[in-house]
């Protein structure tokens, strides 16, 4: 009897030559793991390539950062933006496959998309109606809400019908405009937040029963939400094959084709990010948090609001000391300038060494929804930004 080989992960661990090579330069410094990325994302357009004619994308919300963003499109990988600015943005990385959804998106910003053959997904009634005046008869793609299973809905994560953003498939208003304009509608686009091998199955089902109802649609974005998908990649390929094996059994029956895509951001570009940063002060047993403070060069009210990184000393061969619950705060002049606080407020400590200032840190996890987040809050500069290719770390744009 053979044992089953485990799957490995999606993400490895990276060269230590990274946190070498850091250590030389000046901070706050974001370090891009060019090479972990292109491990990653080549087994991730394996895993994707499970479901038959499916397109893997990325969320450029995630990146803004041309010189990381244009090895993604070497790859293959195609873009969705959300704004015109994204997708010059775009363009300007070397992708040949771009979507597009947003409010953001004007009837001007739609005739420039339109002219290069990329269609604006309208994400409210009042823009598909809007898209459906200015372009009459011709196809149009619209963003869906799916309602989730209260079993796997979850409040802190995910955006099911409560999503501000798209329609219900049982909007009349959706019928009643399509109906009256004759705009054929090509494509739903969706996104719930993290996603976890439960919704994925559960929103192939639903969108391709939308779908039904619409017989010139012929692509359907699945979003992102990657994070919590490939928590355990072995759970992943299993939804991915059974989503093929839906989407068959559909086509099939149907006797219609239909094209899936995927638009992960943080989920592709999270891990392979790194913020080094260094000590400015620290406060032991600080009476009001009831935690050490320790505030670095670095601001997360600026820099990196969403996410909650491990923090680790930057030295590779550095000895961790007995760690104490510590709160990291950035260097601007916002008295809730932490990293690690969540959407609502909420603060995280790190489990770290007393630090003195110079003491040099890196925060994980940096990747995504970093550059792209950027405030300007008390002028003060963003991290020059840094890429790692295998061999050395040189500055990108």
């Amino acid at each position: 009897m053979t044992t089953p080989q485990a799957v490995p992960p999606l993400v490895r661990f990276p060269d230590t030559a990274i946190f070498r090579h850091a250590l030389e330069l000046p901070t706050p410094a974001l370090v891009y793991d060019l090479k972990g990325l292109r491990h990653s994302v080549g087994l991730l357009v394996a895993d994707v390539a499970t479901v038959a004619g499916a397109q893997l994308n990325v969320a450029l919300k995630a990146c803004h950062t041309v010189g990381v963003l244009s090895e993604l499109a070497a790859l293959g990988l195609g873009a969705d933006v959300a704004s015109l600015g994204e997708y010059n943005l775009a363009r300007a990385a070397g992708f040949t496959r771009i979507t597009a959804t947003g409010p953001a998106f004007t009837i001007a910003d739609a005739e420039k998309l339109r002219a290069d053959g990329v269609l604006v997904d309208a994400s409210s009634y009042e823009q598909l109606e809007a898209l459906c005046a200015a372009f009459p008869g011709e196809p149009v793609g619209v963003r869906l809400r799916v309602p989730l299973p209260e079993a796997i809905e979850n409040e802190h994560s995910t955006f099911g019908a409560q999503s501000r953003f798209g329609l219900l498939a049982t909007d009349p208003r959706l019928h009643d405009l399509l109906g009256r304009t004759g705009n054929p509608l090509v494509r739903l686009h969706t996104h719930t937040g993290q996603m976890t091998a439960e919704h994925l199955v559960h929103k192939t089902r639903y969108l391709l029963a939308v779908a039904e109802a619409f017989p010139d649609l012929h692509t359907i974005d699945l979003g992102g939400g990657f994070f919590s998908l490939y928590a355990q990649r072995s759970a992943a390929l299993g939804a991915l094959a059974a989503v093929d094996r839906i989407l068959r059994q559909w086509c099939e029956r149907t006797g219609r084709a239909m094209t899936l895509q995927f638009e992960p951001g943080g989920g592709v570009l999270g891990p392979h990010g790194y913020l080094f940063v260094s000590v400015l002060s620290s406060e032991r047993d600080h009476p009001a948090f009831g935690a050490d403070v320790v505030t670095v060069d670095a601001s997360a009210w600026n820099y990196a609001p969403w996410h909650r990184p491990v923090v680790l000393p930057a030295d590779p061969d550095a000895t961790p000391g007995e760690g104490r619950a510590t709160l990291l705060a950035g260097n601007t002049l916002y008295e809730n300038d932490f990293f690690g606080t969540d959407v609502r407020g909420r603060r995280s400590t790190f489990d770290l060494a007393p630090c003195t200032p110079g003491d040099r840190l890196v925060l994980t996890a940096s990747g995504a929804y970093t550059s792209t987040n950027k405030r300007w809050f008390n002028r003060i500069e963003p991290p020059a930004e840094w890429a790692y290719d295998g061999t050395g770390i040189r500055p990108v744009s």
